[in-house]
């Protein structure tokens, strides 16, 4: 094992990983221990699902992350290497809607309410809790048409706001939603923006929205499975009609959450090659 290692950590990197904003790359790695260092964060080495002697990275690239080349550090028990990483920009469309004004400028007596909530999820988000919950691929909360696709620049009323940081399922009427994969309810709250919402934490990291439900069947502290009901959708919160609206956060940044499903999901399909990367002590 130790010569293979070394062997490992030998190797030039001809390919680097290719990144795209608002994305999740998951690096494979010769050995589950150790740090990544990207210029904005450190990102903690995770065991393999399936390969237990390798290790994975997850590391999530924000919507507004730098575009060029680059490099990420892996400090390991063993050397610490550099990994060329790429960025590149995805075209997202751009999406005009009209809601209640008062949802695009909220009266000055919900500006404490609103602060309060982002720091509240800013806090829950920035967790990382080293357990992990998850034990197999991901499912979608809601298997019906898709509205609206993560990443969409928002126009409401005529002025852009935000991009969309989730995937909108079409939900007319209230559905059941599944909880996308085991993990510990951390949030059970009616909120300004996004209405009734549940947030799970599937550990290590990783977290799943669920918003603008009409109604709990779990609250925080309970521990779900996936494929558990856990709600129904609905049309509460800053909205144009009913659906559910799904995100993921992956070390305090919003990801595209149906791609990192996919990702994460690929893992438990084939046991990828450890990535190589440039050697510097």
């Amino acid at each position: 094992m130790r010569l293979l290692l070394i062997l490992w950590f030998g190797f030039l990197a001809l390919l680097g990983d290719e990144g795209y904003n608002g994305k999740s790359i998951i690096l494979t790695l010769p050995s589950p221990s150790g740090t990544i260092i990207s210029h904005d964060r450190n990102i903690s080495v995770l065991s393999h699902p399936t390969a237990p002697t390798q290790g994975i990275a997850i590391l999530p690239i924000d919507y507004y992350a730098a575009l060029g080349d680059s490099n990420l550090t892996w400090i390991s028990p063993a050397k610490t290497s550099l990994i060329p990483l790429t960025i590149k920009s995805i075209p997202y469309p751009i999406e005009t809607l009209s809601v209640d004004p008062a949802l695009v400028t909220p009266p000055l007596e919900m500006m404490e309410r609103i602060e309060r909530e982002r720091l509240q999820a800013k806090e829950i988000y920035e967790h990382f809790t080293p357990i992990r919950y998850w034990n197999k691929p991901f499912i979608k909360p809601l298997d019906t048409f898709i509205t609206s696709e993560y990443g969409s620049a928002r126009t409401y009323n005529g002025t852009l706001k935000s991009y969309h940081g989730g995937v909108d399922f079409r939900a007319r009427t209230p559905i059941p939603i599944q909880a996308t994969n085991n993990g510990i309810v951390i949030l059970a709250q009616e909120r300004y923006y996004s209405g009734g919402t549940i947030i799970i934490d599937h550990g290590e990291g990783i977290y799943s929205c669920y918003f603008h439900l009409s109604r709990y069947d779990v609250k925080v502290g309970d521990y779900v499975k996936q494929g558990d009901i856990i709600a129904l959708s609905g049309e509460s919160g800053r909205i144009t009609g009913p659906h559910l609206h799904f995100g993921m956060m992956v070390h305090g940044v919003q990801s595209d959450p149906l791609d990192l499903i996919t990702k994460i999901n690929t893992l438990f399909e084939t046991t990828k090659e450890p990535h190589e990367e440039i050697s510097v002590k």
